[in-house]
């Protein structure tokens, strides 16, 4: 798949992803290695790491997400009703292997808004988002999910490619723990996500008080 035409429509720490040129309601995610090569030179311990134990190097996330994604549709038991962007494969593409998952939009073609971006544009993360937050991590509690970035940046406000509104993960997920405790115990896993996620919204109420005053201060 020819890719370096092509400007990435979104970027992370370690990843860029690419519009799919052929199928509308997919994404493709690749390593941006200039980028890792940079977070390894930063984190000389995860270098080590991956050179001595993931012999997938710089697709060691593929792992997780692919393997997550596989333990989450084991889950659903035949009725998909996880609030995720589903993991579609995996396909060789110019800059690489590239990690091809569903996308979604904000109903008219692109990218849903992150709720790190709602909340910033409102000013203050209202009342019915948080509860529709609270309902979103105690779905993927129920399902056991292991999150492993539990932040507002990985969770989006949009529609799938059936058309279905509502928060959707988009990534952060997989388990990454040498000893794997929270993929062995469902309560553990509920306990961290509560506690990881009381952390998230006290961010991001912060965040939006600095920007409001920051507003006002205009």
């Amino acid at each position: 798949m020819e890719l370096d035409e092509l400007v990435p429509i979104a970027a992370g720490t370690e990843r860029s992803v690419y519009q799919h040129p052929y199928e509308p309601n997919l994404l493709v995610k690749v390593v941006n290695r200039q980028n890792f090569a940079e977070t390894m030179d930063k984190h000389p311990w995860r270098r080590l790491i991956k050179t001595l134990f993931q012999r997938e190097g710089a697709y060691s996330a593929y792992i997780h997400e692919l393997s997550e994604y596989a333990a989450a549709y084991n889950a659903a038991a035949g009725r998909w009703q996880i609030p995720m962007a589903r993991v579609v494969g995996l396909a060789e593409t110019s800059q690489g292997l590239g990690l091809l998952v569903e996308k979604i939009s904000d109903g008219e073609g692109g990218l849903a808004p992150t709720v790190e971006e709602m909340v910033k544009r409102e000013g203050h993360l209202a009342p019915e988002l948080a509860r529709e937050l609270a309902f979103f991590f105690d779905s993927l509690a129920d399902h056991h999910i292991i999150l492993n970035d539990i932040s507002a940046r990985n969770i989006v406000m949009g529609e799938n490619a059936q058309g279905k509104s509502g928060l959707y993960l988009i990534d952060g997920f997989g388990s990454k723990q040498a000893v794997p405790i929270y993929a062995l115990s469902k309560s553990l896993n509920r306990r961290r996500i509560q506690r990881k996620v009381d952390a998230m919204i006290v961010r991001l109420k912060a965040r939006a008080a600095r920007a409001a005053r920051a507003n006002r201060a205009i």
